[in-house]
């Protein structure tokens, strides 16, 4: 806390508060739920898009064929089927670049933003806790091995290594 005189007034001024407020904000803007839900969201919306445009091209298919089948002269206008096939492979391309983009801004965010492994998006609490444990468990299971060959030594039914 510095205190500050402007005017005759005096004020105090918490610097401390700054970075703290800077600290909350990057551990909000890097918590997993909420860059899980960013991605949601943007990936989400550009799916619906490429699955809409699917279901124009399918019945753009459907209406090519009924076409072919029932029309008097039996002939397809083409466009029926190019049209919602430009859209679904716009649609494909326009959701490569998002997620695309959407990957290579948690690598930004993680490499720049996060100071703790437990911050990173991706990072799995369980699976650390369980290599952990899975360590301390051959540890022990090594000192049980060897406590039992020294109880046997000593009791003499191992003969001793020379």
């Amino acid at each position: 806390m510095k205190r500050y005189i402007f005017n005759k007034y005096k004020f105090t001024l918490d610097t401390d508060l700054a970075s703290t407020q800077a600290n909350q904000f990057r551990k909000f803007v890097t918590s997993p739920a909420i860059i899980q839900l960013s991605i949601g969201v943007i990936v989400g919306g550009s799916l619906t898009k490429l699955i809409q445009s699917v279901i124009e091209l399918a019945t753009g298919i459907f209406y090519f064929l009924s076409l072919i089948i029932f029309s008097q002269n039996h002939s397809p206008e083409w466009l029926h089927i190019l049209t919602p096939l430009v859209e679904v492979f716009k649609n494909v391309l326009t959701l490569g670049a998002i997620a695309a983009c959407v990957f290579f801004f948690v690598k930004f965010i993680n490499k720049f933003f996060v100071k703790e492994k437990s911050e990173t998006l991706g990072y799995n609490a369980q699976l650390e806790e369980t290599k952990k444990l899975l360590q301390s468990q051959n540890e022990t299971n090594m000192l049980l091995k060897e406590s039992v060959m020294l109880q046997k030594k000593l009791l003499g039914e191992v003969p001793s290594e020379k």
